[in-house]
């Protein structure tokens, strides 16, 4: 009998709709259903099934797999929250694009079957390892699914970054920032910059400027092995920050170094009838921009 951890973005669920009918759906196939008690009691279901916690963190300490409702920002802050426990996770998407989350509202009950039966596949992602140096010490250190942004503070003040692969200098790229992204992340932040698609599976690692200030500036892909040194220019007398995944922040300042390299850790991710990735950034993307041109007005 697996344990089944759920976590839900009630801002995309608000009503629990979706969330009750997982729940349910696990039910009713024997599978021990982790979730907070304030998202069990307002479910009302009357079931030895559930297993009430009072914070997130005891969901995942119990679960063997994890299910997240959400769109990709959900996905993104489970993630960061199992990948040290090995755990496996599915997205539910109740959000927009739903590139992580690619379980759609209406194949629910088809995936809680599947995932009971084992009729899935696991698969690895890459991650980045973030560290921030400053005067030659470790200020921060954290790992990303997705990407590491570093970008100018609140004044709209030319940030220059200084990027160099494995100490050979790269470039100068005077502008609003850096991105640094994963396979996965190559369709998130850095696609609005204009880096290239990559199949997530694929390790290696992109970095993109943001809004360059030089003409010839492009993103480009180096592999997954090597480690890639931001340094802000010492004359930035201004604040900057350093983005997870757009989950946590890091301030930062002239001088200070941010060096981006693969994590030792991966995420699994849990994948039912896995479809073909141009497929589906076909109707994520492209589809999705055609339906917008027809409701426009």
């Amino acid at each position: 009998m697996k344990n089944v951890g759920v976590i839900v973005n009630t801002d995309r669920d608000t009503e629990l709709k979706y969330t009750g009918i997982l729940a349910s759906c696990l039910c009713k196939a024997g599978a021990n259903v982790v979730m907070l008690s304030e998202i069990a009691e307002k479910l009302n279901i009357d079931s030895c099934f559930i297993r009430k916690k009072s914070k997130e963190r005891e969901i995942i300490k119990d679960a063997d797999i994890l299910v997240c409702l959400g769109g990709d920002g959900t996905f993104l802050k489970a993630a960061r929250a199992v990948y040290k426990k090995n755990i496996p996770i599915l997205g539910i998407n109740l959000g927009n694009l739903g590139f992580l989350t690619e379980v759609e509202k209406n194949e629910i009950e088809e995936a809680v079957n599947c995932l009971m039966v084992g009729k899935y596949i696991v698969e690895e992602r890459m991650m980045l390892e973030a560290t921030i140096i400053r005067n030659d010490k470790i200020i921060g250190n954290d790992t990303a699914l997705n990407d590491i942004v570093i970008s100018r503070g609140a004044l709209s003040r030319i940030l220059r970054v200084k990027t160099y692969i494995n100490d050979v200098f790269v470039d100068m790229f005077p502008g609003d920032g850096l991105i640094v992204s994963s396979p996965t992340g190559s369709t998130a932040y850095s696609l609005a910059v204009g880096g290239p698609i990559v199949e997530p599976d694929i390790d290696l690692i992109i970095v993109s400027p943001i809004c360059p200030h030089i003409l010839y500036s492009r993103s480009f892909i180096t592999a997954s092995n090597r480690k890639v040194r931001a340094v802000i220019d010492e004359d930035y007398g201004h604040k900057a920050m350093v983005t997870v995944d757009g989950q946590k922040g890091y301030e930062i300042r002239g001088g200070d170094i941010v060096e981006v390299q693969k994590s030792n850790y991966t995420i699994k991710l849990i994948r039912i009838n896995p479809k073909n990735f141009y497929n589906i950034l076909r109707s994520k993307i492209y589809f999705r921009g055609e339906s917008l041109r027809k409701n426009e007005v």
